[in-house]
């Protein structure tokens, strides 16, 4: 295949600031995304109310968790995979456009 005809990714392209650009998408969505807030509060409270398992996720140390500990943990890890999918959705929308328009010969 020919350079003319290869497609190459935004993170193919911008390597060296994906991960800035993926910060101003959490801070944008933490801003002006009212279900993105609530669910980090609701993690946040999580954490409050049972510290021992924000703990898990301190590798150096060990943690013993409750049965109820251990609910929470779960929970927790379920409000963190939606935060992870809101954040997906909304970069994979930037880098599907930035690809098409690339692909189109547009970019």
């Amino acid at each position: 295949m020919s350079d003319a005809f290869r497609f190459e990714t935004f993170v193919d392209v911008h390597s060296n600031i994906f991960n800035e650009y993926l910060g101003s998408v959490i801070a944008k969505l933490s801003r002006e995304n009212e279900e993105y807030r609530a669910v980090r509060a609701e993690i946040e409270g999580l954490y409050e109310k049972y510290p021992k398992v924000l703990g898990v996720f301190d590798t150096e140390t060990v943690v013993e968790l409750t049965e109820e500990e251990c609910a929470v943990l779960i929970k927790v890890m379920e409000l963190r995979n939606k935060l992870t999918d809101m954040e997906t959705v909304y970069f994979r929308g930037c880098y599907d456009s930035v690809g098409y328009l690339k692909k189109a010969g547009i970019l």
